[in-house]
């Protein structure tokens, strides 16, 4: 009996553990103004939509020329966010850190790799 009090015991502490670490797809949702200094003129800056439909993440990059391309693909696991989209027929990914409104990563193009930051616009606050 006391054995499994015990296993018991580090079932539950072990459960908390993990779901203090890992991050819920939601806390990705949302729009994130990003900057990217290496890129070309008119990718460097916009904006990337992330929903969530059925538990699942996809999205759309927002250039601040206007121009918008789909996620290919959108995950979370644990802090770690990786996007995926083709941008004029190149295929381009972005690996990144999320820490709570802010993500920092490196995006990996043709033209080598780059880095992201991004912050998260909270709503009702005007994007510049």
């Amino acid at each position: 009996m006391r054995k499994l009090f015990i296993v018991l015991g580090l079932l539950v502490i072990t459960g908390a553990f993990v779901s203090v670490n890992a991050q819920s797809n939601k806390s990705v949702v949302g729009e994130w103004k990003y900057n990217v200094a290496e890129a070309p003129y008119g990718y460097d800056k916009g904006v990337i939509s992330i929903v969530e439909n059925e538990k699942k993440l996809s999205g759309e990059v927002i250039f601040d020329s206007g121009y918008k391309v789909k996620l290919s693909e959108a995950a979370l696991k644990a802090d770690t966010l990786r996007l995926s989209v083709y941008v004029e027929s190149e295929y381009v990914t972005v690996v990144s850190k999320v820490k709570g409104n802010k993500m920092d990563g490196t995006v990996d193009s043709s033209q080598g790799k780059m880095t992201l930051k991004a912050e998260k616009i909270v709503p009702g606050e005007k994007k510049k």
